[in-house]
C-alpha cells in the first residue's frame, strides 16, 4: 500500500487510455480488461507519469476540482492504491540513501 507523499507513480506503458467527456477508459491489451474512470480518477491517471509526486497530484486535484467533496489526500491515495492493486502501475523499488 502506498502511503508516501513523495512517491512518483508511473503508469504501465502498455495500458491504453481513451479520454471521455465524463472520465476515461483504460484498456489492458494483455488481459483484455477495461476499466472506467470518473473525471478525478482520469485526471490522476494522466499525472501518473513519474514526474509528479503524490503530493503534487493532491495539489493539482485541489486546484482543478473546486467542488471535490472528499478529502483530496485520502481520495488520491485511494485511487493510486487502486491502480496499483489492479496492476496498472509500474513496480518501483524504494531505494534509501545510506549515510556513511
Amino acid at each position: 500500500m502506498i502511503k508516501d507523499f513523495q512517491f512518483h507513480p508511473v503508469k504501465k506503458a502498455s495500458i491504453l487510455f481513451k479520454p471521455l467527456d465524463d472520465g476515461a477508459v483504460l484498456f489492458e491489451p494483455e488481459t483484455e480488461l477495461v476499466h472506467t474512470l470518473n473525471p478525478s480518477a482520469a485526471f490522476i491517471w494522466v499525472h501518473c507519469d513519474g514526474s509528479f509526486s503524490v503530493s503534487d497530484i493532491i495539489e493539482l486535484i485541489k486546484n482543478n476540482f473546486k467542488d471535490f467533496e472528499l478529502d483530496p489526500e485520502k481520495a488520491v491515495f485511494d485511487i493510486i492504491n487502486k491502480f496499483q492493486s489492479l496492476d496498472l502501475l509500474q513496480h518501483h523499488l524504494q531505494v534509501k540513501k545510506i549515510e556513511q
